[in-house]
Parts: structure tokens; C-alpha cells; sequence
């Protein structure tokens, strides 16, 4: 039963199966890792105590018919504890009346909040590109600090967590947004969902802990004032209605002049009243952005893909092969196993690390199906690219 036939079929199935094994466990484990211990060790890095230690910062907050949750938003802002100077502008894309009135009333209590708004003429631009560089030319300090009016932020020291990079010389710092999701919001995709989007956030902030930035976050975003002028703004961008995040990150950010910031309090939530259709729309925009970033992350992590696919071939091929002897069965089966629990655990760890749904059991079946999900949206992006150019 236990006995094998040394066959050129179970060599070659037995090295792809070990090749794949070392690949995923060494590669994919410690950039998925990498996101959980980051998390760690900015919970654990204390703010600096002197004031001089945090930059002015002009918060300039995009919102397009947002007026309900700005009255909640912006108190959450604007009551920061914060050592140092800062101002908060909201950008109104549209001019929405009830926008005004909230922020009209918000202003007799706050000295340092307010308002413009983009021409409700502009047709032939990115409006968010336009919202966003309005808002910056509108802005007194150097340090630009960017969020959205769909957004909660719960800590009252998430601008301390953001800004403490500056005063080290960072150009760019990237914080993350989770998806606030009510458990009992109907939706029969939630747990696939919230695999892709921490799969597609554990991508881009690996590669950028790895000292390797290449996109951001709109929600949770931050730069030099100086440094978008110097870039041109969105100049090189202009004919794509999205990428006010990606592209411009991917054109000016590097080793040098980027810092990741992943504390609990940096984490901004982004409210979901609609989350098929919020992530559907999501998927799509990066699909189309993404063919425009220069990075080898999506060459890395669709090779782990495969690599995925290529273990649990293997390991079945390796099996049959093997007949009438179990050993080979016995073997692979014990090592895809090891390391199925082992990326589960590290998997978990991550999604907890950074606010969202504990995946676990149901994670082999979602890296399985994980690449046929996202071939879908390539599909679904081309066919709808006309929707992601503001012109031609």
C-alpha cells in the first residue's frame, strides 16, 4: 500500500507540487505577514511628545452629496486632538444645497473648516481630479491630507498618526480604508468581497512596506503640497476620470520619500449603503487604473495565484499517479494541508490586523476562485472602458 514506483510522471507532479509549496509559504506567507506585523509595530511606535513634531495640515475632504454624513464626519475632524495647526476644506462637487446648509451651520462652531466647490459646467475632466486640485490650490499648509465625505473616523489622533512621518523627511504617506459593512446588510457576497478587497489591499501595502510604493488610498491619503505642484498635478492623467489616487502615487512615490502608516487609530471606514454595487464600481476603476501602474506586485501576486492552482493540480495529479500506492497521496495531501492552515492563520491575522471580515475557513475556496473573479472584471472593464475616460 505504502510502497512507490519512482515514475518520470510523479517527479515531475512531486517538483512542481514542492516548487509551488515553497513559493507560496516562503514568498506570498511573508508578504501577507508583512501587513499584520506593520500594523503591530505602528500601534507600538508612541506619537512624538513635542509639538514642533507635527506639521500644519490642510484636510481637504471630496464630497459628492455627502451632506448626512458630513454632520458627522466633520466633528470627527475637526475635534482631532492635534498639536498643531490645521484646516479643513470641503471640496462640494456639485453644489449641493444641503452640503451648503450643513457646512454653513458647522462653520459658527469651527473657525478653521471651509468650503468650495467645483463649476457644475465642468464636463470634460476628471470632476474628483479637479474637486482634489481645487482643494489643494484652496489649502494655506504644505501637508495635504485627503479623505472623503462617505467616511467615519473614530480615533481622535488619526491626523497624529498620518502627519507623525512628515517631520522625517516623507513626502507621501499611504493609510488604508476598510468598507463598513453592517453584519445584517443584505448581501449574498460579502465574505468574497471582503477576501478581494484585503487581498487587494495586502498587494499594494506589502509592496509599499517592501519599500516599493505604487498606489494609494483616495480615502486615506497624504502629500506635500509642494510635491503635487512639482508633479503637475494630474497633468499626465487627465484623460482618465479616475486615478487621483493610483496614478498620481505611482508617479511620484518611492523608497525614499514614502512611509506606510498602519495604526488602529490611521484606519478610516467608508460607509457602505450599498456594497455590491460600491464594490462593484471599485473593482472596475482599478481594473481599468491598474493597466497604468508601473509595478511588479500584480506580476508577483498572480504568479501566487497560479501557483495556488499549479499546488492542488500537482498534489491530485501526484495522488492518481501514484496508485495503487497511497504514499504519494498521503505526503502531498499532508503538506497541502500544512500549508493551507498555515496561509489561513497568517490570512486571518491580516484581515483582523487591519478592520475587516475574519476570513478563515472558506479562504482555500476564495484563492481558488480568486483568479477566475478577477479574468470577470478584466472582461467587464474593457468592455466599459469608454466609462473610465473623460475623453476619446
Amino acid at each position: 500500500m505504502f510502497e512507490i514506483s519512482i515514475t518520470p510522471a510523479t517527479i515531475s507532479f512531486f517538483s512542481i507540487f514542492l516548487i509551488c509549496f515553497l513559493y507560496l509559504l516562503i514568498g506570498f506567507r511573508h508578504y501577507v505577514a508583512s501587513v499584520s506585523a506593520k500594523v503591530t509595530d505602528d500601534n507600538e511606535t508612541p506619537f512624538p511628545s513635542e509639538p514642533s513634531a507635527y506639521p500644519a495640515v490642510s484636510v481637504i475632504v471630496y464630497s459628492e452629496d455627502d451632506a448626512e454624513n458630513l454632520e458627522v464626519l466633520l466633528p470627527q475632524i475637526l475635534e482631532q486632538e492635534y498639536p498643531g495647526h490645521f484646516e479643513v476644506i470641503v471640496v462640494n462637487d456639485g453644489a449641493v444645497s444641503s452640503t451648503k446648509d450643513v457646512i454653513a451651520r458647522l462653520e459658527q462652531r469651527y473657525s478653521n473648516l471651509y468650503m468650495t466647490f467645483t463649476p457644475l459646467e465642468s464636463r470634460s475632466l476628471s470632476r474628483k481630479k479637479l474637486a482634489v486640485t481645487l482643494g489643494i490650490k484652496a489649502a494655506r499648509y504644505e501637508v495635504i491630507m485627503l479623505t472623503t465625505g462617505d467616511c467615519r473616523i473614530e480615533s481622535k489622533t488619526w491626523l497624529k498618526a498620518m502627519a507623525r512621518h512628515f517631520v522625517q523627511g516623507k513626502e507621501v504617506v499611504i493609510g488604508y480604508s476598510t468598507p463598513l459593512i453592517p453584519d445584517d446588510t443584505p448581501n449574498p457576497w460579502k465574505r468574497l468581497h471582503s477576501f478581494d478587497s484585503v487581498r487587494t489591499a495586502i498587494e499594494y501595502l506589502s509592496w509599499a512596506i517592501a519599500g516599493r510604493p505604487y498606489r494609494g488610498d483616495c480615502h486615506n491619503l497624504a502629500y506635500r503640497r509642494s510635491l503635487f505642484f512639482k508633479n503637475k498635478g494630474f497633468s499626465r492623467s487627465l484623460h482618465l476620470k479616475y486615478g487621483d489616487d493610483d496614478v498620481f502615487v505611482n508617479e511620484v512615490a518611492n523608497k525614499r520619500n514614502t512611509a506606510v502608516e498602519l495604526s488602529t487609530a490611521s484606519i478610516v471606514e467608508v460607509l457602505s449603503p450599498y456594497p455590491q454595487i460600491s464594490h462593484r464600481n471599485s473593482k472596475l476603476r482599478y481594473c481599468y487604473t491598474a493597466k497604468k501602474l508601473k509595478t511588479s506586485a500584480r506580476l508577483f501576486f498572480g504568479s501566487s495565484s497560479l501557483a495556488w492552482w499549479s499546488l492542488t493540480v500537482s498534489a491530485i495529479a501526484l495522488s492518481l499517479t501514484g496508485l495503487p500506492s497511497f504514499l504519494p497521496m498521503v505526503v502531498s495531501g499532508a503538506l497541502w494541508l500544512i500549508l493551507t492552515i498555515t496561509l489561513m492563520c497568517t490570512w486571518r491575522k491580516s484581515s483582523l490586523a487591519l478592520g475587516s471580515r475574519p476570513i478563515f475557513l472558506t479562504f482555500p475556496w476564495f484563492m481558488t476562485i480568486e483568479p477566475l473573479y478577477n479574468f470577470y472584471y478584466r472582461i467587464k472593464s474593457y468592455i466599459k472602458r469608454g466609462s473610465n475616460l473623460t475623453w476619446g
